[in-house]
This record gives C-alpha cells, sequence and structure tokens, in this order.
C-alpha cells in the first residue's frame, strides 16, 4: 500500500471520527448521570440537521454559523423531551420503559421528518463546501476540518463545565450519588433536564457540522445512532473522554478500513471489529470477577 494513501486515510478517518466523537460525547454524558441509554439519540442528531438545513434554506446562514441558534434549540428541545416524557418513564424497578421510549421517541421522530421533508436527501449551502487544503501531498477537506476544530473546541467546553462551574461539579454530584447529591441540596431533576438538554446540544452542534459536507433524510439517524453505539463501547460507556478517542478510533477505522479492503466491505470489517473488542471485554470481565 502506498504510504501518501495510508496517510490520507489516517487524516481522513480522524476528521471522520470527530463527528463520531460528538455523538458519541453525547450520548456518554447522557447516560453517565442518567444512567440510561438513549436509543433516540441518532434521531437527535437527526433534528439538528434538518435545523440547520431551514436555517441555511430561509436565512441563508452558513452550516457553521448556525451551531450557537442550533445548540440553544436542541438543548431547550432536550431538556423539555426530559422534563416531559423521560422523568416520567423512570422507574425504580429497572429501565425498560425508558428504553422502550426512547427506542419508540426515534421511530416517531423519524416518521414525524419523512412526514414534512418527504424522503428527499437535502443538504445546505455552504461557502467552503467544496474547499480543500493542500499539505504537500495531503489533501483536507476545509468543512471536515472546521469540524473536527468544533469537535476540539466543544470537548474542552464540556471538560471545563464539568470541572470548574457549579452545575458541572452539581452534574458529576449527581453522577456519583443521586440520593446523596439531593440530600446535600442539589436539585436533581433540574440537573437531569440540563444534563439531557446538554447531550441534545452536542448533538445539534453535530448535525450542524456535518451538513456543511453531507445530507440528511428522515432516516439518516439510523446511520449514526448505530455508529454512537460503537463508538461508546470502545471507549467505556459513561466515559466522556473515552467517546472522543473512540470516536476518532472508529473513523480511522473506517476510513483505513476501505482502502483495505473495499468500501464496499468497510462496514463489515468495522462490526468484525467491534464483535471481537466486545467478545475481548467481555473474557477480560470474566477473568477478573474470576481473580
Amino acid at each position: 500500500m502506498n504510504a501518501s494513501i495510508l496517510l490520507q486515510a489516517l487524516v481522513n478517518g480522524v476528521m471522520v471520527g470527530g463527528i463520531y466523537a460528538m455523538i458519541g460525547m453525547s450520548l456518554n454524558l447522557i447516560f453517565g448521570v442518567m444512567k440510561i441509554v438513549n436509543f433516540c439519540q441518532g434521531e437527535i442528531l437527526m433534528i439538528g440537521m434538518y435545523l440547520t438545513f431551514l436555517f441555511n434554506q430561509q436565512l441563508g446562514l452558513d452550516p457553521f454559523l448556525t451551531i450557537p441558534l442550533v445548540a440553544v434549540l436542541m438543548f431547550i428541545f432536550g431538556a423539555l423531551l426530559q422534563m416531559t416524557l423521560i422523568t416520567r418513564s423512570i422507574k425504580e424497578d429497572g429501565d425498560q420503559n425508558v428504553l422502550f421510549l426512547t427506542a419508540c421517541l426515534g421511530v416517531l421522530f423519524s416518521n414525524g421528518a419523512l412526514l414534512l421533508f418527504k424522503s428527499d436527501y437535502r443538504t445546505a449551502t455552504s461557502a467552503i463546501g467544496n474547499s480543500v487544503l493542500h499539505l504537500g501531498e495531503l489533501n483536507i477537506s476545509v468543512p471536515r476540518l472546521l469540524g473536527f476544530v468544533v469537535l476540539c473546541i466543544v470537548t474542552v467546553l464540556v471538560f471545563t463545565m464539568l470541572k470548574y462551574t457549579k452545575l458541572g461539579k452539581q452534574i458529576r454530584a449527581t453522577s456519583q450519588n443521586a440520593v446523596g447529591a439531593q440530600v446535600t441540596g442539589v436539585k436533581t431533576k433540574v440537573i437531569y433536564a440540563c444534563t439531557y438538554g446538554l447531550g441534545a446540544a452536542i448533538a445539534g452542534i453535530a448535525g450542524a457540522c456535518l451538513m456543511s459536507y453531507y445530507y440528511v433524510y428522515p432516516s439518516v439517524g439510523n446511520i449514526y445512532g448505530t455508529r454512537s453505539f460503537i463508538v461508546v463501547t470502545l471507549g467505556g460507556l459513561g466515559s466522556t473522554f473515552g467517546a472522543f478517542l473512540g470516536g476518532l478510533g472508529l473513523g480511522v477505522m473506517e476510513t483505513v478500513g476501505s482502502v483495505v479492503v473495499g468500501a464496499a466491505f468497510k462496514d463489515t470489517l468495522v462490526f468484525i471489529v467491534f464483535i471481537l473488542i466486545l467478545v475481548v471485554k467481555e473474557m477480560l470481565n470474566r477473568k477478573r470477577k474470576r481473580g
């Protein structure tokens, strides 16, 4: 294999992995605090993509300029969704209700998008949509590069917020012991709403970045929802930084795999590696329990 081709694949993989990392971080943040697996996270990304499309078509905003608007609206949407539906479905005897609810919400959101926007593929016009940065033999897509920069900024902001702000400390306290946090005066219901809203906002930001070079359709959430679960499995369920690394790893795995085995079989390679990782983790867990 040509070294320049492999290097190009690695760079492209890191760029693609930025989107996977963001959606994985949003899913992991919700799980880390609320201890629920959000099966409609891919569809929440899809809603963010459609919002970006509407802002682009109606207001003429570049996808990257819509990020603040999309983030705020998705935060409000996520917080309201958590307060009105998610909280009411949480039971002490298990999380089956939440699993079924989020799965059904995913179907509702995708079919609602199908009703409103039909099944057409839609994209947003970006001034830098076809721009390419040439670094020697490397060709780097500017929209993908900016998406990766946004990922780094979001990651730093999330970690700074969690570590240094009052809200972040309350979120960490709630994730460690919700009852103990409530006893000390933390309003856990508010924290849950903020956490779910923050997860939705991060997914919306990922959707806005994605719209600068990709397209949206009602079932696009299925693709990225599946990828998000692979990311959190690679990086560890509940670990935000693990999701960051897992997203980058998945992106590299996909692009390098498409070069090695062909684009038609890259998904097969990804899922084979995913299954192997699950098997290895299970073996390590059993060994740890025996030891």
